[in-house]
C-alpha cells in the first residue's frame, strides 16, 4: 500500500489504515447484529400469510358443518313427514287427520326455510373455497420469497463473516508495527467513541466534534511530532493538508 502524506507523522499514517479497517469491522457487525430481524421480518410474513389462510379454512370448515346440520335437519324432517303422513292413511278420525295435515304443513314450511339457508351457506362456501384458493398462492408465493431471502441472508453473512476474519487478520498485522502507547491510546478513543479516533483539523476545528480548536493545538497537530488531541472530544488530531492514506480515501 502506497500513500501520499504532508505534516502526518508515520505512526498516525499508521493509526489511519488501522482506523479505516477499524471502521469497515464496525459497519460489518452492525450488519450482522440486524441479520436475525432480518430474518424475523421474513418470518413474520410467512406466518401472517399462513395465519389469513388458515382463518378462512376455519370460516369454511364452520360453514360446511352448520350446512350438514341444516342439511341433517330437513333430512328428519322429512322422516317426520313421512311418519306422519303414514299415520294419516291408518287414522280414521277427521280431527286427527286434520292434526297431523297441520304438522306436515308447518314441517314442509320449516323445510323451505332451512333450504334456503342452505344455500345461502352453499354460496358462503363458494365464495371462501376462491378466498382459499387465492391466498393459498399468496401464501406459496410468500414461501418462496422468503426462501429466496433466507439463501440470500445467509450467503450475505457469510462474506461478511470471512471479511470480518480478514480484516481481524489484517488489522493485527498492521498492529504490530504500530507503537504501543499510540496504539492503546487510539484503541481507548475508539472503543468510547465507536466511530473514529482520529480526525484532521479542518479549517482550524476538529474533524470529530467540530469545535474551534485553539491556535497552539492547530500548530502543535501541524507539527505533528507528538500525538495531539481535541480538549472537547479527546480524539487524536492530525493536519491533514493534501493527504491521501493508504486507505484508498481522499480527505
Amino acid at each position: 500500500m502506497t500513500g501520499i502524506l504532508r505534516y502526518v507523522s508515520p505512526e498516525i499514517e499508521k493509526l489511519l489504515v488501522i482506523q479505516d479497517r477499524d471502521k469497515r469491522l464496525i459497519q460489518l457487525e452492525q450488519q450482522l447484529q440486524r441479520i436475525p430481524a432480518e430474518r424475523v421480518e421474513i418470518e413474520e410474513r410467512a406466518k401472517a400469510a399462513t395465519s389469513r389462510l388458515e382463518e378462512l379454512k376455519g370460516k369454511a370448515r364452520l360453514t360446511e358443518a352448520e350446512r350438514k346440520q341444516l342439511e341433517n335437519e330437513v333430512a328428519s324432517k322429512r322422516t317426520q313427514i313421512d311418519k306422519w303422513r303414514s299415520q294419516q292413511v291408518l287414522t280414521k278420525k277427521n280431527e286427527e287427520y286434520q292434526a297431523l295435515a297441520h304438522e306436515v304443513s308447518n314441517a314442509e314450511k320449516a323445510i323451505f326455510k332451512l333450504e334456503d339457508k342452505e344455500l345461502d351457506l352453499m354460496d358462503v362456501s363458494e365464495k371462501l373455497a376462491s378466498e382459499i384458493k387465492a391466498e393459498q398462492q399468496v401464501l406459496n408465493d410468500v414461501n418462496a420469497q422468503a426462501q429466496r431471502q433466507k439463501e440470500t441472508i445467509g450467503k450475505r453473512e457469510a462474506a461478511m463473516k470471512e471479511e470480518i476474519e480478514k480484516l481481524k487478520a489484517e488489522r493485527a498485522t498492521l498492529s504490530a508495527g504500530v507503537d504501543e502507547s499510540f496504539l492503546n491510546r487510539y484503541q481507548r478513543i475508539m472503543r468510547h467513541r465507536q466511530d473514529v479516533a482520529i480526525v484532521p483539523v479542518q479549517h482550524g476545528n476538529c474533524g470529530g466534534c467540530h469545535l474551534q480548536l485553539p491556535p497552539q493545538v492547530v500548530h502543535e497537530a501541524k507539527r505533528s511530532a507528538e500525538m495531539v488531541t481535541c480538549e472537547q472530544c479527546g480524539r487524536i488530531l492530525y493536519w491533514s493538508g493534501e493527504f491521501q492514506a493508504a486507505t484508498g480515501h481522499a480527505d
